[in-house]
């Protein structure tokens, strides 16, 4: 519905429906254009959890607690802990984290030991 709406807006500027799709589809590739569900910071958590852990369902709660985690620590730290998590999630003492809601219950402790593999990797080095 609005990807379609975008589209043809896109079309009353270059007058060609194909182009217009190309156009829009190209926009979402390099991430200037957001289809989600309302606000991209949260869009992008989401995505980031999904593409990090391959979990495809996602409730509301996941969208409110992924709400709550940018307003407090910001998108890109959200996103970066994501990514770090499933880097380090098979080693012993990671927490486990299925869904948005979770991380949000778990943050203390998965800060905690992320701050541990960096004290570990500076002493390896």
């Amino acid at each position: 519905m609005r990807k379609q709406y975008i589209i043809d807006l896109v079309v009353t500027i270059v007058k060609d429906k194909p182009t217009a799709e190309m156009v829009v589809e190209r926009l979402e590739e390099e991430g200037l254009l957001v289809l989600g569900y309302g606000n991209s910071e949260i869009d992008n958590v989401v995505q980031k959890f999904t593409d990090t852990f391959g979990t495809t369902k996602t409730s509301k709660y996941d969208r409110f607690a992924a709400d709550r985690l940018t307003k407090k620590y910001g998108s890109q730290a959200i996103c970066g802990i994501i990514g770090l998590m499933g880097e380090h999630a098979t080693e012993k003492f990671a927490p486990r984290i299925g869904s948005i809601s979770q991380l949000e219950e778990k943050i203390v402790s998965v800060m905690h030991f992320l701050r541990t593999l960096k004290s570990d990797e500076t002493l390896d080095i």
